[in-house]
C-alpha cells in the first residue's frame, strides 16, 4: 500500500466513526428534544426554583417577623376591606341587648 492509500483509509474509518459519533448525538437531542422529557425538565426546575423562594421567604420572616406580620394585616384589612366597613357601619340599635 502506498502513502496515499493508507491516508485513504485512515481518513474514512475517522469519516465512519464522526458519523456515528454524529448518529448518537442526534439520538440523544431527539429524546432530550421529546415534548415529555421536556415538561419534566421544566418541572423540575420549577420544584427548585420554588423551594429556593420558600427557604428565601422564610429567612425573610425569621428576620423581620414584625414587617411581615404588619403587612400580612395590611394586605387582609384591604381584601376584607368592604365587610369590615359594612362591621362598623351597623346601626347600634339594631343590635340585641340581652
Amino acid at each position: 500500500m502506498s502513502l496515499i492509500d493508507d491516508e485513504l483509509a485512515s481518513a474514512e474509518a475517522q469519516s465512519i466513526e464522526r458519523r456515528q459519533q454524529l448518529a448518537k448525538t442526534a439520538v440523544a437531542l431527539q429524546s432530550r428534544l421529546k415534548p415529555s422529557a421536556l415538561a419534566r425538565d421544566a418541572v423540575e426546575e420549577l420544584k427548585e426554583v420554588g423551594g429556593d423562594l420558600a427557604r428565601s421567604g422564610v429567612d425573610v420572616v425569621k428576620r423581620n417577623p414584625l414587617t411581615v406580620v404588619g403587612v400580612a394585616t395590611a394586605i387582609t384589612a384591604f381584601v376584607a376591606r368592604k365587610p369590615i366597613i359594612r362591621l362598623f357601619r351597623r346601626n347600634p340599635s339594631k343590635v340585641r341587648k340581652d
